[in-house]
This record gives C-alpha cells, sequence and structure tokens, in this order.
C-alpha cells in the first residue's frame, strides 16, 4: 500500500502543478526527463502524451513554455468563459456558479484536516490545483504516520482521504477533465486531462 501511496503521490505533485499554474521552463525540462513506459491505464497513456510532447519541443523550450502559457490562460482564466472553468462549485452548483457553498465546505474540509492553505482567498479553495494539493497533503501525512507505526491515525486520514477524493473530486473533476480533451488539441494538456481521469479512477487499497 505505502509503495502504491509514493507513486500516487508523485501524480497528484505533478498535476498539482500542471493545473495550478503555465508550466516554467525548468518544470518542462524535468518532465522531458521522464522516461516513456508501457502504456497499462491512463495514467501512463497520459504521462506519455506529456512526456512526447514537451520532447518534440525540446529545441524551443523557451518559445513552448510560452505556447503553454497562452494555452493555460485560453483554457482555465480567459479573459471570459474560459471552456475549462477548474473548480469544483462550477460543476455541482445548481445555477454554475463558483465561490458557492461548495466552496466553503471544502475549506472546511481543508481546515479540519490541518491543511493551511498558502495565499488563502487569492483563489476559490475549490480550484483543482489545491484540492489536489489536499489529496497530496493526506497521502503525506498517511505515508508518514504509516512509517512510524501509527497506523490508527494513519488509516483515519486514509479513509478521509478516499471520502474526499471518491464523493467529491470523482463528482466533478472527470467533467472537467472532458472539457479539456473537447477545447485543447495540445497534448501536453491533454495528457494532464487524461492522467487526472486515471487518477480519479484508482482504487485505493488499504
Amino acid at each position: 500500500m505505502i509503495e502504491d501511496l509514493k507513486e500516487e503521490r508523485q501524480i497528484l505533485s505533478l498535476l498539482k502543478h500542471i493545473f495550478l499554474k503555465e508550466p516554467a521552463k525548468e518544470f518542462l525540462q524535468e518532465l522531458g526527463e521522464i522516461n516513456i513506459v508501457t502504456e497499462e491505464n491512463d495514467i501512463d497513456k497520459g504521462l506519455n502524451l506529456i512526456a512526447h510532447s514537451v520532447r518534440a519541443n525540446k529545441d524551443r523550450l523557451d518559445e513552448y513554455a510560452e505556447d503553454l502559457a497562452v494555452e493555460f490562460a485560453r483554457l482555465f482564466i480567459g479573459p471570459k468563459n474560459p471552456p475549462a472553468i477548474p473548480y469544483a462549485s462550477f460543476y455541482l452548483s445548481e445555477l454554475r456558479a463558483i465561490m458557492t457553498d461548495i466552496t466553503i465546505d471544502v475549506r472546511k474540509k481543508y481546515l479540519e484536516a490541518g491543511m493551511a492553505v498558502k495565499d488563502l482567498y487569492s483563489m476559490p479553495e475549490d480550484h483543482i490545483g489545491i484540492e489536489l494539493e489536499f489529496i497530496s497533503y493526506l497521502t503525506e501525512k498517511i505515508i508518514d504516520l504509516y512509517e512510524k507505526g501509527e497506523r490508527g491515525e494513519a488509516s483515519r486520514l486514509f479513509e478521509l482521504r478516499n471520502k474526499f477524493k471518491d464523493e467529491h473530486m470523482a463528482s466533478w473533476a472527470p467533467l472537467f477533465a472532458d472539457k479539456i480533451l473537447s477545447f485543447t488539441n495540445d497534448n501536453f494538456y491533454r495528457g494532464s486531462a487524461i492522467m487526472l481521469k486515471g487518477l480519479i479512477s484508482l482504487i485505493p487499497q488499504d
């Protein structure tokens, strides 16, 4: 179980960075060094798409980073009506609004678990990147507790983590990913969307 969680932690960290902000050149260089793997699931498929895309642009990384920054803004920011709005409340509220009670509920879950969100209130806490950060935070704590032999608390957080992922994120993140797949031909973000869907579909084993 711990090894699976450690692998998932790496995936969470990667996707969190991709969805929170446009990729820097240094980040792209790291992604270009990823080993291409046999595609056994959507996570592998998406990771390969990202790696292939970066490698195809390795001789123009500065320009490629600028291209991705433009695509990031178009998909997720706007100036208005971006095609892939990255907030849970948009998909889960009847009015297709952001900053709703859903956002407040997510914020409470963070606080109850002890996670302090950096730059609190600079963006709604139900942003996909922050929700991935929350899952990553819980995963990190679970690994640490298991390695210290504190199985009871680790199991409690494991249940909290899976409930948030399976009952909350699974209800909207695949819809968000489908929007990306419908509105971009860029393999970097297509790969990210495929990875996200693969991550949500993982069935954790205690």
